[in-house]
């Protein structure tokens, strides 16, 4: 008879202990995350800190990781997100409202709701949501006039984004030093073909196909710019990808007189002159991206942080100029 009211008491005893667990769903969004992971796992009191025993799941690729467990109610747990078995975990601020205030051990803590729970979605490394991503951004054409030798009132801004509608983007200038601009909006990602022109196309530039910021087309020879975020574009001279006073053609004078190799270059690029002189990189929007001395008959130039594509090398020595196009892996 007492082993039958003992059996009985275990069995009641771990049907309550069942019932008194209940499901919680954590979500972390990974979008903003700038490193390299596979899977997200969830680590805490509950599981032993046991690195890949909880992987999460993003079944419509959103970014958005989740996770549903049983966690005892009433129960205080100490958690924090982390990837690839331990090779990556969050790095949370103390003074943050979901964590526990350990500034060397720092991790979220949940006290167990008494009914089923979905957890807002957070930032990785954050007890908020990520931020919106934009979608658009605020882009600031500019170009300067200074040598141009025709006659003009108001330079404009047309291209595919506006269906080349001649007046309906008016530059301006306000402090009168010839450089006109005017800021877009225009949706991140695109990319667009334009010109600059003047007084309701009254006039044009004349772009070169071979020159990096255009599209090479010979016909019809516009401007191209892929749309990566809010960018102030440097000021370009009239129908050419530099500014006003630099050379855009390559070559244009001693053509041997400095040398790039290897090209396409990866990492590092070696530049070779018979004398002292400067190196200034461009990208494909004119922005100066590298600038250097020379001092010695051969140098070897680091590229780390480039983008992969083109660019222009623009030389600069005692004696001569030169322009040469750089292809960056």
């Amino acid at each position: 008879m007492k082993k039958a009211l003992l059996l009985l008491v275990l069995v009641t005893a771990g049907y309550f202990a069942k019932a008194q667990t209940t499901n919680v769903t954590f979500q972390v969004d990974m979008n903003a995350y700038t490193g390299t992971f596979t899977t997200p796992e969830l680590n805490g009191t509950f599981n032993g800190w046991c690195g890949n025993c909880a992987p999460m799941s993003d079944p419509n690729n959103d970014g958005i990781w989740t996770i549903t467990i049983p966690l005892p109610i009433g129960a205080t747990v100490e958690y924090k997100f982390s990837h690839d078995n331990w090779a990556g975990q969050e790095t949370n601020n103390p003074a943050e409202s979901c964590t526990n205030g350990n500034a060397q051990f720092t991790n979220r803590v949940l006290v167990v709701p008494s009914a089923a729970t979905t957890l807002g979605v957070v930032c990785w490394g954050s007890c908020s949501p990520c931020a919106a991503t934009p979608t658009t951004a605020n882009v600031t054409f500019r170009v300067d006039m200074n040598e141009f030798t025709g006659t003009f009132t108001t330079p404009e801004l047309n291209g595919t984004f506006n269906s080349w509608c001649g007046n309906c983007a008016p530059m301006t200038d306000a402090n009168n030093d010839d450089i006109w601009q005017i800021t877009i909006n225009m949706p991140l990602g695109d990319t667009i073909e334009y010109k600059f022109s003047h007084d309701n196309w009254g006039g044009q530039e004349t772009n070169d196909p071979t020159a990096p910021c255009t599209n090479g087309n010979t016909q019809f020879t516009n401007r191209v710019l892929i749309i990566s975020g809010d960018t102030i574009m440097p000021a370009v001279c009239w129908g050419s990808c530099l500014p006003c006073g630099m050379s855009s053609n390559v070559a244009e004078i001693a053509p041997n007189s400095v040398r790039m190799f290897p090209n396409p270059a990866k990492g590092t690029v070696t530049f070779e002159s018979d004398e002292a002189g400067s190196i200034q990189l461009y990208d494909l929007t004119g922005r100066l991206v590298l600038q250097t001395k020379l001092e010695a008959v051969s140098q070897t130039v680091s590229l780390e942080g480039l983008k992969a594509g083109l660019y222009v090398a623009q030389w600069q020595g005692q004696k001569s100029t030169q322009s040469l196009r750089l292809i960056v892996q």
